[in-house]
């Protein structure tokens, strides 16, 4: 059954197309024509509903173009993607529209019951092309997802299932990620505002260079959240009902993590082209967002702690600073002092090196991958993404990619000469952080630089 809007959308499209219709007819622009304005975000949230509610694939027409995108290429009709709605919840609240440098935004807070998923809760907008589409939902997260009483029940669950399991790995790491690329580029800020420099100083004394810096790391961490999300989203298309309120309550974390960064970002660029600075209130988010991510990382540590049965261990490796990244899923072994992988040339293209590097008995792995540098520190049970480089340091493959002794009873350091043979770069762990050393090398000595 079609929405009487629907109806009187499409009369009044038949009559703005009709030429000559009615007196005086005419040209386009005369006095019969008909102008067909767009639908508010309720309208399409509504017409959604409506062609949901007929399992009508045409819903996807009403998402933004990579939602639609994504959706339409999982082949399944739309009961089977969305779930059956109970019925549209009209009386809900709708935000502002906010307007950023990616466009304008609004969100529509409600409760729609469905029959086996958890309730949507909250329905997020872009306006693309001059029309409302739908981003995201966001859903209900039931009690228990956020019981500690029930994280290990959880975590025993996906320990059960090959495929969540593998799923929340990939989305832990690159989670560890971007906790490392913040810390490592945002080091110098925070440095400054704990010796009395305000943020707003900070930014308005940095070169261009050093403030695109900032600017790459948000851009990163964004796209990977990015990658979290769509991950969980389309990755497992089959999730248990008793893991349903938990895989939403992670969807949902990687999108408010990208809307808080996406907020922050816009702040900080219009406090270094004006020097006004004008934080967002995203306390709301921020506190959702934390009892989300607290729930996510007790339940990851659980599963990885207890999860004796892997072999191999995957990791995503990525590259670039623009959406989307560049991607390579690769599979950690341990029982391997080496692991290469090889282009249809015969070049290796990535790289790991077994390595005790940290005298704890559990080898690290050290991974060359697109100019990239990664060291995962080993774990009884795996790995954990401790280092990484987001620069080309001139660490292209070479064949001196090798370890040696450190100056550290039982542990090893990795060295490799860059491809440009001007400098010498070793990786090792001193008072147990991983730290990166360059030395240029001359024709008469080694000088460290």
């Amino acid at each position: 059954m079609t929405s009487s809007r629907g109806n009187l959308l499409l009369v009044s499209a038949f009559l703005a197309l009709a030429p000559g219709c009615g007196p005086g007819g005419g040209g386009e622009g005369g006095p019969d024509s008909v102008v067909v304005l767009p639908m508010t975000p309720l309208e399409t949230a509504m017409e959604f509903s409506n062609r949901l509610s007929m399992n009508d694939p045409s819903c996807f027409d009403l998402l933004v173009p990579a939602f639609r995108d994504s959706v339409s290429a999982l082949g399944l009709p739309p009961w089977q993607i969305f779930d059956r709605w109970r019925g549209f919840d009209a009386a809900g609240r709708l935000t502002e529209v906010m307007e950023d440098s990616s466009g304008a935004r609004t969100s529509y807070f409600c409760t729609i019951a469905r029959t086996q998923s958890p309730a949507i809760v909250r329905i997020d907008f872009a306006l693309v092309e001059g029309g409302w589409r739908i981003e995201a939902f966001g859903e209900e997260i039931p009690a228990e997802v956020i019981d500690s009483i029930n994280a290990g029940r959880t975590a025993r669950m996906i320990l059960a299932n090959p495929q969540i399991r593998f799923e929340m790995r990939l989305a832990r790491q690159l989670l560890d990620d971007c906790s490392v690329d913040s810390a490592l580029t945002f080091g110098s800020p925070g440095s400054a505002m704990s010796h009395g420099t305000s943020f707003a100083d900070y930014i308005a004394s940095l070169t261009q260079e050093g403030y695109e810096a900032l600017a790459l790391s948000n851009i990163r961490r964004s796209a990977k959240l990015q990658i979290v999300q769509d991950r969980a989203t389309f990755n497992i298309p089959a999730v248990p009902v008793e893991l349903n309120g938990f895989v939403a309550s992670w969807r949902e974390m990687a999108y408010l993590s990208k809307a808080v960064l996406r907020s922050s970002h816009e702040a900080m660029q219009a406090l270094r082209v004006s020097g006004t600075q004008s934080e967002p209130d995203t306390s709301l988010d921020l506190e959702r967002l934390r009892v989300l991510r607290s729930s996510f990382l007790e339940v990851s540590d659980l599963l990885e702690t207890s999860d004796t049965l892997s072999a191999t261990y995957p990791a995503l490796l990525t590259t670039g600073a623009s959406e989307p990244l560049q991607q390579l899923l690769v599979q950690l072994d341990p029982h391997m002092t080496e692991q290469r992988g090889e282009n249809e040339a015969g070049i290796t293209v990535w790289r790991a090196l077994g390595v005790e590097m940290n005298g704890d008995s559990d080898p690290e792995r050290v991974v060359y991958w697109a100019g990239n540098l990664f060291l995962f520190q080993g774990t009884r049970t795996g790995y954990r993404l401790v280092w990484r480089s987001y620069e080309d340091y001139d660490s292209d493959f070479h064949s001196d990619f090798a370890s040696q002794p450190s100056s550290t009873p039982g542990c090893r350091e990795v060295t490799f000469i860059g491809n440009g043979g001007r400098y010498e770069y070793c990786l090792r762990f001193e008072g147990g952080e991983p730290r990166l050393l360059r030395s240029e090398l001359s024709s008469t000595g080694v000088g460290s630089e």
